[in-house]
């Protein structure tokens, strides 16, 4: 279990020694060697505690669980990904030592807030996991790169004061792991639950506490908006399920507001979805709508929702870094992210447009892909706990479906025989690994369901 924090931090420490044209080999062998550490190293039950400051709370609590497993193996697959998308001199997906620093940071920032069983240890993977985000855009973003690297600090902050401020009310009150035997006041439950629910709101995000990810999104380079989407962005929701187990009272009081509160998130970013003429701004807001499911699953307290709710994390961090990737080589041959400019697409480039094929399909829910399994366990834990919820949820799933039809039919169809030149096709090829590794995964985990249902040991959404 440590393994996957030694490697990476292995890795940080050799990098500045490694020439520049070992760059992307190194990086990609770092995420690989993560990626079968995770498969092959990890067991629900799996426990490291070591004592170090024990009167503050401060101990080194690592535990491996059917509920993060998942999301490690993701964390690391999607870095892979990443790390293959990476090109030294390419203006939309940059490689440089810099780069790789704070992106392998934010890596470990994410497997250590995954594997957290201390409240102080999440707190330091949450920091980790999302600051490095500020400097990645505001060296490698776009025109706009300082507004937008700005916009995400400033969320940031806010978001993590208030962590702090529910973590250190909880240290407090003799509260400092995940099966915390002290029991938590119900007045205390209420303040910390409202502290945390400002930090989830943000960097969930939730509607309308959204505006700092567009933003982000459209001026981050191709790697960065993988990773953030694909998983560092998961560290929030999966804190949301941690923090709940300590805090029963609030998480049931304010359940009916919550699952409302996804159900309006996920409408909203359905319609923000469908209003964009920018593919990457388009994929961005989707995002949101797939947190909408995220929130309704979790805010409603039961098993199945909470399983339900990391499912549909898993499909979203597979469909999600596939889309921005797939906007980043759309970006590369047409010149433009504008969904005037996807006519002709298919002539170019007939092996992206199945890429981009397969990801809009998932984001519409269709069977077979890998966020139908979690959407429809949402769907029906809604229908017997919050049964109001579904008037949100139901518009919202035929409006993402209009939006990706709407795309899909403007890449497949139309253009001119001339489309069909483009002079670093070749160079766009050498990339489809990256949407490899993401289809891949994406196609096995809707249609073998008893591959992870055994693998996780999950009793199913009953």
């Amino acid at each position: 279990m440590l393994a996957l924090l030694i490697v990476p931090c292995l890795f940080m420490i050799i990098l500045p020694r490694i020439p520049a044209t070992w760059l992307k080999p190194a990086f990609v062998t770092m995420a690989l060697a993560d990626l079968l550490l995770a498969l092959g190293a990890l067991a629900p039950g799996n426990v490291i505690h070591v004592a170090w400051w024990p009167q503050l709370g401060l101990n080194l609590s690592l535990g491996v669980t059917p509920y993060n497993q998942p999301l490690l193996w993701l964390n690391a697959l999607v870095l892979l990904s990443s790390a293959w998308t990476a090109n030294r001199g390419n203006a939309w997906s940059p490689l440089s030592k810099g780069s790789i620093f704070w992106l392998t940071v934010a890596y470990v920032g994410v497997s250590l807030a995954f594997l957290s069983q201390n409240v102080l240890l999440y707190f330091v993977g949450f920091e980790m996991a999302v600051l490095p985000f500020f400097l990645l855009v505001r060296k490698d973003g776009g025109e706009n790169r300082r507004v937008a690297a700005f916009y995400f600090l400033g969320f940031s902050a806010v978001a993590g004061m208030m962590l702090l401020a529910a973590v250190l009310t909880l240290v407090v009150h003799h509260v400092t792991g995940f099966h915390a035997n002290h029991p938590v006041s119900v007045p205390v439950q209420f303040v910390v639950y409202l502290l945390l629910l400002a930090t989830w709101a943000i960097k969930t995000p939730l509607w309308p506490f959204h505006l700092w990810l567009p933003k982000t999104h459209g001026e981050a380079s191709t790697p960065a908006s993988m990773y953030l989407s694909g998983v560092a962005l998961k560290v929030a929701p999966y804190g949301f399920l941690l923090f709940s187990g300590i805090l029963p009272a609030a998480r049931h009081q304010a359940s009916p507001f919550l699952a409302v509160w996804g159900g309006i998130t996920l409408l909203a970013g359905s319609l923000l979805a469908l209003g964009q003429r920018d593919l990457k701004q388009t994929v961005a807001q989707s995002s949101i709508a797939s947190m909408g499911y995220v929130m309704i699953a979790l805010s409603l307290g039961t098993r199945a929702g909470d399983q339900a709710a990391v499912l549909v994390m898993v499909g979203h961090g597979l469909a999600s870094p596939l889309l921005f990737w797939i906007a980043g080589q759309v970006q590369k041959i047409q010149h433009s992210r504008q969904l005037d400019d996807l006519p002709g697409l298919y002539r170019k480039d007939p092996l992206l447009v199945t890429f981009l094929t397969a990801a809009a399909f998932a984001y519409m829910g269709i069977p077979g892909l890998a966020l139908f399994p979690g959407e429809f366990g949402v769907i029906l834990v809604a229908l017997k706990h919050a049964p109001l919820t579904l008037y949100l949820i139901a518009p919202a799933i035929v409006i993402m479906a209009a939006t990706w039809l709407r795309i899909l039919a403007r890449a497949r169809f139309g253009g001119t025989e001339t489309d069909g030149s483009f002079d670093s096709l070749s160079a766009v090829r050498q990339e489809s690994w990256s949407g490899l590794w993401l289809s891949v995964p994406l196609v096995l985990v809707g249609l073998i369901p008893e591959w992870w249902i055994h693998l996780w040991r999950w009793g199913g959404l009953r």
